[in-house]
């Protein structure tokens, strides 16, 4: 029985990549129906495992529509891990859970994560100072991203600017993407005069990305591989060209709004 059992693990761990990768190809096509179907069909032999689990959860996640059916799935994963220390989690795993949450209306679950996150961030700062800590910062740039594609700019942009107090410690490459990609949509809004948002807000937006050029000189925004890809030098490949680019162009749409 025990050989049985080891020879079936090990037959599914040699199944799961190729199931992944077939799923990629409809993922590649944003069909997130075909990919659920595809993982339907192997409910009854990978239901058990975490990594078929977890790309299920992603897959419901991204049809929008289907957040507590999501919030089902990522749960066991997140709760199974919770013993070990909740930084130990994946960032994204939360941020989704939370996002979950929030849409099925269940604040008060959302809060326990996000202050579970925030007391151990503060707890693991005190042990290692001079290390970077981005699991509340990236949660937060999710719900932030959430506001933005639902046209709440102010709402998500103001939470946006906050989950990266003070810049010096919150500003990565994973956390400047979140950032950027939520004001160029605002910018573009703006320049289309599809999107007025209250000069405050616009401001504090200005304020952020002006805090961004210091400590955004050595972050990268392109791997260092495709830097002569990219035909660009690294000069304009970084966080504080990026910033000072869309503090320009914000403020152009702003003065002539």
């Amino acid at each position: 029985m025990r050989n049985l059992i080891e020879s079936y693990d090990d037959s599914l761990e040699m199944y799961l990549p190729v199931l992944m990768t077939y799923a990629k190809y409809y993922w590649d096509k944003r069909d997130y129906q075909a990919v659920e179907k595809l993982f339907r069909n192997s409910v009854d032999y990978c239901k058990e495992h975490d990594t078929w689990k977890l790309n299920v959860a992603h897959t419901i996640f991204m049809q929008e529509k289907k957040y507590k059916e999501a919030a089902g799935f990522y749960e066991p994963i997140v709760h199974g891990k919770y013993d070990e220390g909740i930084l130990e989690i994946p960032a994204m795993i939360l941020a989704n859970l939370v996002v979950c949450y929030i849409m099925t209306n269940q604040t008060e679950e959302a809060e326990l994560i996000l202050k579970a996150v925030e007391s151990e961030e503060e707890a693991a700062a005190i042990l290692r100072p001079n290390e970077k800590f981005f699991h509340n910062s990236i949660i937060s740039l999710v719900i932030g991203s959430l506001y933005c594609s639902k046209g709440n700019f102010e709402f998500g942009l103001s939470r946006v600017v906050k989950a990266l107090e003070p810049p010096e410690k919150k500003l990565g490459v994973d956390t400047w993407y979140y950032a950027k990609r939520c004001i160029v949509s605002a910018v573009e809004q703006m320049s289309k005069n599809l999107l007025v948002i209250r000069d405050s807000v616009v401001l504090e937006v200005i304020h952020f990305l002006a805090s961004c050029e210091v400590p955004g000189r050595n972050i990268y925004t392109v791997p260092d591989d495709l830097f002569e890809q990219a035909g660009e030098s690294k000069v304009k490949c970084n966080v504080t060209y990026e910033a000072r680019m869309l503090k320009a162009a914000l403020l152009k749409v702003f003065n002539e709004s």
